[in-house]
């Protein structure tokens, strides 16, 4: 039989629902990381400095941070993104979403792996500090391409709600990240406008995967007839 848009991912729809439950873990290992790095680390502001400068070289919890924080949660963002590619209709725009997702994911893990330079500055960096800045732009724009990708896929549908929430959070997230990056250290209150990216982004997940279902491959005819059958007998 012919596999068709509606019923072509079943089985491994079902084996990818676990690993939503990382789009709910992601933040919240964030934000711990973030507020406990902060209030650990002499003189920071969270409202003028970057999150990178929490495992920037010298930083009081440099190592936990980076890997408590920026792997952990880059590695549940990339898992959650292989359950969303698993579970989505497979749809071009859709499944472009899901890698989005998991290049956004992969970018901060890597963040973790390569910190910045003490204050995070541009000047002379070194080659760990410019991983860091390059995989940190990729991970904040696809974040945001993500939102807009999904919204692309879920236009004319059901979810209203879904795609204007995902059109609104990811057209405001790519505005702000050109803005963090295009005047970098000299920006005002850059700490508090690279924040709201990062909450734009994981709202945007934890939606997502509240409305998982309204994704998925739909029931072919087909298979409510053979189950009707089943009934019958």
């Amino acid at each position: 039989m012919k596999k068709t848009d509606q019923n072509y991912w079943p089985a491994t729809a079902s084996r990818g629902r676990g690993l939503l439950v990382a789009g709910f873990a992601a933040p919240v290992v964030l934000t711990v990381a973030i507020v406990l790095a902060g209030h650990f680390e002499p003189g920071y502001s969270h409202i003028f400095q970057y999150v990178s400068e929490l495992g920037a070289a010298g930083a009081k919890h440099q190592k936990s941070f980076n890997y408590g924080g920026l792997f952990l949660s880059g590695l549940l963002t990339f898992l959650f993104a292989i359950g969303l590619y698993v579970r989505v209709k497979p749809r071009a725009s859709l499944i472009a979403s899901g890698v989005f997702v998991a290049v956004a994911g992969f970018g901060r893990l890597v963040a973790g792996l390569s910190p910045c330079d003490a204050g995070c500055v541009i000047e002379n960096m070194s080659m760990p500090a410019l991983i860091h800045a390059i995989v940190g732009f990729f991970a904040l724009t696809s974040g945001a391409l993500a939102a807009l990708f999904l919204a692309i896929g879920l236009k004319g549908g059901r979810q209203g709600g879904l795609f204007w929430l995902s059109v609104g959070l990811g057209f405001a997230a790519l505005v702000l990240v050109i803005i963090l990056f295009g005047f970098g250290k000299g920006l005002p209150y850059l700490g508090v406008i690279q924040r709201l990216i990062l909450a734009a982004f994981y709202v945007w997940v934890v939606a997502v995967a509240l409305k998982i279902n309204a994704l998925q491959p739909a029931r072919s005819s087909c298979a409510d007839s053979m189950d009707g059958l089943g009934e019958l007998r």
